[in-house]
């Protein structure tokens, strides 16, 4: 106890005599001070803008070249677009013209027009393409305008092929085999045409380039392009305008060159012009069974105790030479086999996305029926918006009777019947670049089928 009370009382008198020493070692530390200094503090607000300033730097860069960039990637799409349309469409013309008051396809301001598939009951000329150049605002387009019906202020068809254009775009510049002649005046021979050359600007982007076609009737032979065993031997061609829903794209395939003896010991090769286009159609076609023939449409007409739909009423009549093939004798079967179709353009680089279509070209009555087979899915194309069929195959319009027509939307189609009547339609099948179409005809009387393109 003494001792404890002598600690306490040295404890105090320390702490009277002013000392903190002891008290500062007693259970506490020194705390070090901490903070930036005024060196750190300068470095700091000279170095941090520049780092800044230069990220921010790369970043524009980065978007200005990203801009560069879509600009020349849109500039070069425009240049393929219209050197192919415009080269295939020079090859293709009969008569050419620059002059912007010459009749015209669409509307627009006209820097190049051209024609061909010259039609020889109108004298006039059935395709029609217009290079036309229209404004939105203060934005210039140049637009190919596509007439399949000769010309017409309605186009078939109108496509954008380049976004930007000057607002006093030149015209295309035509040089001729005779000095004389002048498509600025009207339309001209495409024959004295030796090359159209178009020099076209985008100003936006600052970027020009050029085209050069020449007509295929002034080509020399080994550069026209198209193989000898895709030389033309048959024609296709239009029903009506008006007649059909498709009549001015559905091009019927002309069998008045079938030869029996080849298509029925081998095969018979085909190569078919597409009317109004620079395409060829090639197939071969066998047949076996019974004889069949080409024949006009309508194939059979003795309305109104029978007849064929497809070429009477109205219904896609008016189309040239022998687009079906008929049977020859009653109560045949007869199977006609098609392969290798192949669509190529003049200079015999293949199409995309073209469309075969075949049909019954006669009527389907009582122990009859006509059946179609391809490596694509057939298709129904109706005969009108509120009838697929009419009647045939039993069908009750506007409705279709699937005992009777069976497999639409498969690679087999069948039409039949257990009754006969006067027909109020057709089947017409369509299928997606097939390669191969078999066609059976069992004629309990005369059965037929017609094969043709549709474009677009």
């Amino acid at each position: 106890m003494k001792s404890q009370r002598l600690w306490a009382f040295r404890v105090r008198l320390r702490r009277a005599n002013g000392s903190s020493r002891a008290v500062r070692n007693v259970g506490v530390r020194d705390e070090p001070e901490s903070g930036f200094t005024l060196i750190e503090l300068l470095i700091m607000v000279v170095v941090l803008p520049l780092v800044i300033g230069a990220i921010a730097a790369g970043l524009l860069a980065v978007f200005s070249l990203q801009t560069g960039v879509s600009n020349r990637l849109s500039d070069s799409g425009d240049a393929q677009v219209v050197s192919a349309y415009f080269e295939t469409d020079v090859q293709s013309a009969q008569q050419i013209t620059v002059d912007p008051t010459a009749p015209q396809c669409g509307t627009g301001s006209q820097l190049l027009g051209l024609e061909w598939s010259l039609n020889s009951q109108s004298g006039l000329y059935q395709t029609v393409v217009s290079y036309v150049e229209t404004a939105t605002g203060s934005t210039y387009s140049l637009l190919r305008q596509y007439c399949s019906s000769g010309i017409s202020s309605t186009p078939t068809s109108s496509t954008v092929v380049s976004s930007d254009l000057l607002d006093s775009q030149p015209p295309p510049v035509i040089s001729y085999s005779t000095p004389s002649t002048a498509a600025t005046e009207g339309w001209t021979s495409s024959q004295n045409v030796t090359k159209v050359a178009f020099v076209l600007s985008e100003p936006k982007s600052n970027y020009t380039y050029a085209l050069s076609a020449v007509p295929k009737s002034n080509l020399p032979p080994s550069e026209q392009g198209t193989p000898s065993n895709l030389t033309p031997t048959a024609s296709c061609g239009f029903a009506s305008p008006g007649t059909g829903t498709y009549a001015s794209t559905l091009c019927f395939i002309d069998f008045s060159s079938y030869n029996q003896s080849e298509a029925t010991s081998g095969g018979q090769a085909f190569s078919v012009a597409i009317t109004g286009t620079p395409f060829t159609v090639s197939f071969d076609l066998t047949t076996s069974g019974g004889i069949v023939a080409p024949h006009d449409f309508p194939t059979y007409d003795a309305h109104p105790i029978s007849e064929a739909f497809l070429g009477n009423n109205g219904f896609y009549t008016g189309v040239p030479n022998d687009p079906a093939l008929y049977q020859k004798n009653s109560g045949t079967a007869s199977t006609l086999t098609f392969t290798n179709f192949q669509v190529t353009d003049s200079r015999g680089v293949p199409a995309i996305d073209w469309e075969l279509v075949t049909g019954d070209a006669e009527s389907t009555d009582t122990n009859e029926s006509i059946s179609w087979s391809s490596d694509q899915n057939l298709n129904l194309i109706p005969n009108s918006p509120t009838s697929p069929v009419g009647n045939a195959c039993d069908s009750v319009a506007p409705g279709i009777n699937t005992q009777y027509l069976t497999g639409v939307g498969t690679t087999s189609v069948e039409c039949s019947a257990d009754k006969s009547s006067d027909k109020t339609g057709t089947v017409i099948l369509d299928a997606l670049t097939p390669q191969s179409l078999t066609i059976q005809l069992v004629g309990g009387g005369l059965q037929a089928a017609f094969v043709g393109l549709l474009l677009p």
